[in-house]
């Protein structure tokens, strides 16, 4: 069970808050609605905000009967984002003012993609924009929690690589200098390790920032020059499509979104341009809409893909089956998430192998570091003897 807390109005139009136990977040609601409580918030406990959940709660509100001005103005002033409340109080006066709510979201093409536009503006012909909306919401969620899982797997080795990092940075910038000191004092021959390790220290103490200044510059020029260069972006989005995690990422992405375009009544076509706004992939913007020109010129989707440099087999088949069956979004949604699974194994495969190799490079380095430190105090207490 899950505590949600939630903010809506009573029947005498007053507001109230509160919390309340639920397994989800459609139970916690139908729960209120039930104790004749029309809420505008339902937010479990600790939930990180996102951008998206102003469409659930517009959804939610529209679903409860309230008008689409008055769920814009309820929202607009609960918004915590002030950018966003800016935003939702120019689309609120635009809809005031007589203009349909896909033509206001289609004015913020940085905060509400065309994909999304495009299923409001059929949505309010077919009359469910509240569904649409609310489903909208659930796809964003679910793709966060997918993205959180990947996050989440690559936390420990980026942990373990910081702190090894800030461990050698230590012993190097530190400990090695007050060594070296006393090394310097006895006068004996170090060894060859222990003379290298002083010579890394020292070169990192004198020069370390600057190759840091150095470093950053650099990665900001190579950016700039990615972005600025066509050719460039293409060699480098074509070896980075080649990379099969990388690739049946993108592939589980796009299959997903047609799918969910087409369950929500939008056009094969208008679905696959609307892929090309999700994917920054040059080449794969490319193949969207070469493959969204030849289906708009009567082409069945499974005979275009056969020459895709991009999808495999696999899709292809399952896009094949759907066309005779009828089912197309049905298919494309089990091929996403077949390699959303795929990619999950694979990113498992990779963390599971990186921790112990971060491991083990970090006690190498120490290691070294220690020996080189420990073999010339071994010798002075000879010496001493």
């Amino acid at each position: 069970m899950a505590i949600y807390k939630y903010k809506g109005y009573d029947p005498a139009g007053k507001e109230v808050n509160g919390v309340v136990e639920a397994p989800t977040r459609a139970i916690a609601m139908k729960g209120l609605r039930d104790e004749t409580i029309l809420p505008y918030l339902i937010e479990e406990i600790g939930e990180k905000k996102r951008k998206w959940k102003l469409f659930f709660q517009i959804g939610i509100m529209l679903k409860s009967g309230l008008p689409l001005i008055k769920s814009l103005d309820i929202t607009m002033r609960h918004r915590e984002q002030k950018g966003l409340s800016h935003i939702l109080s120019a689309i609120k006066k635009h809809v005031s003012e007589g203009k349909k709510f896909s033509e206001a979201l289609a004015d913020y093409p940085q905060v509400f993609p065309d994909v999304y536009v495009n299923m409001v503006r059929i949505a309010e012909a077919t009359g469910g924009l509240a569904d649409v909306l609310l489903n909208i919401a659930e796809y964003e969620e679910r793709k966060k929690e997918r993205e959180g899982k990947i996050k989440s797997a690559l936390t420990y080795p980026l942990v373990v690589g910081l702190i090894g990092s800030a461990v050698v940075g230590f012993l190097l910038g530190y400990v090695v200098p007050k060594m070296e000191k006393i090394f310097q004092s006895v006068k004996i021959d170090l060894p060859f390790s222990t003379t290298m390790l002083i010579a890394i220290g020292s070169f990192l103490r004198n020069y370390g920032l600057l190759l840091s200044i150095l470093c950053g510059i650099l990665i900001i020029v190579g950016v700039r020059v990615y972005r600025n260069s066509v050719p460039l972006r293409k060699k480098v989005d074509r070896l980075l499509i080649s990379v099969e995690v990388l690739r049946k990422a993108v592939m589980a992405r796009i299959s997903e979104l047609l799918a969910f375009q087409l369950r929500e009544g939008i056009p094969l076509v208008a679905a696959l341009n609307g892929c090309r706004g999700v994917v920054n992939n040059l080449l794969i913007k490319e193949e969207m809409q070469r493959l969204a020109l030849e289906v708009e010129k009567g082409k069945p989707l499974s005979e275009v893909l056969k020459d895709s440099p991009v999808f495999d087999e696999m899709l292809l088949a399952a896009v094949l089956t759907g066309e005779k069956t009828g089912e197309l979004a049905g298919f494309l949604e089990r091929m996403g998430y077949y390699y959303r699974k795929d990619v999950e194994k694979i990113m498992g495969r990779l963390t599971s192998l990186a921790e112990p190799v971060f491991i083990l490079i970090l006690g190498l380095v120490v290691g070294f570091i220690v020996v080189s430190i420990m073999t010339p105090l071994f010798e002075m207490n000879q010496l001493v003897k």
